[in-house]
């Protein structure tokens, strides 16, 4: 190899070692989407209870900038009786929002939450079904939930992948559904609820507290541009060592 091809071959590596300290950079910041949903102060924050649907819980509550308590009574009434709290994602900074909240974008949530008492605690996303929700008619709503035991210490998360939430069986019996139709329609989020999980003693007060929610997932569409950037660096790097190294062809001249 001359020294010309040697030197090229050099300033094509540092290249690519400069391309790819760049890329491993903008690759780790970039390729999950990340949110706080719970505390910034942008959603409005409600009390939970099932007296839209004709049950008797209560739910009072108490609230800083950065936890929100709620005081609970199950009482018995109905078969799947709530209450708890939950979060207007229709209403950013006492406005209306302009468009439905879109959790398409995450495949986790991380919850910090403590109870008094229950050893399970429910979330809830309410989405607006195109087919059977009616605009101000909660019991419409399409409901996805899932219930997580409560952690063990006060600053351990419940952690919870999005697919893990279901349409309960009561919802789609309610319109006549045999079975989950597989829709969620998680683009079109409407509210969130924490209340009460399976188990909760009723008549007796317990006590909810939310300290934070977290949301998390791939920024798949990032990740595709980013690994075809890798790939085109690394074919451009290999083409350019290839005609830095390769012999010029002799030419022959004809008599």
């Amino acid at each position: 190899m001359t020294k010309s091809a040697l030197k090229k071959v050099l300033v094509s590596v540092g290249s690519l070692v400069v391309f790819l300290v760049a890329w491993i950079f903008v690759f780790g910041k970039f390729h999950e989407n990340h949110m706080v949903l719970f505390p910034t102060g942008h959603h409005e924050v409600y009390a939970l209870t099932d007296g839209v649907v004709g049950g008797f819980s209560t739910s009072e509550l108490s609230r800083t900038d950065s936890v929100v308590s709620a005081r609970v009574n199950i009482r018995s009434g109905m078969a799947y009786p709530y209450a708890g709290m939950g979060l207007n994602l229709l209403s950013v900074d006492n406005r209306p929002a302009a468009d439905f909240f879109d959790f398409t974008r995450f495949d986790s949530m991380a919850v910090l939450v403590e109870t008094g008492r229950m050893a399970k605690v429910s979330f809830r996303f309410m989405n607006n079904d195109p087919v059977y929700s009616r605009q101000g008619s909660y019991a419409s709503y399409r409901p996805l939930v899932a219930s997580v035991p409560v952690p063990a210490k006060a600053d351990q998360e419940a952690r919870i992948a999005l697919s893990d939430f279901k349409v309960p069986e009561w919802w789609l019996a309610g319109l006549g559904l045999e079975e989950d139709d597989g829709l969620r329609y998680m683009q079109r989020g409407v509210l969130f609820e924490v209340y009460n999980g399976e188990g909760t003693l009723r008549g007796i007060p317990d006590e909810i507290i939310l300290r934070s929610i977290r949301l998390w997932g791939e920024n798949r569409p990032f990740k595709s541009l980013m690994y075809l950037a890798l790939g085109l660096a690394l074919i451009g790097f290999a083409l350019s060592v290839y005609l830095s190294v390769r012999k010029p062809v002799a030419r022959t001249s004809k008599n």
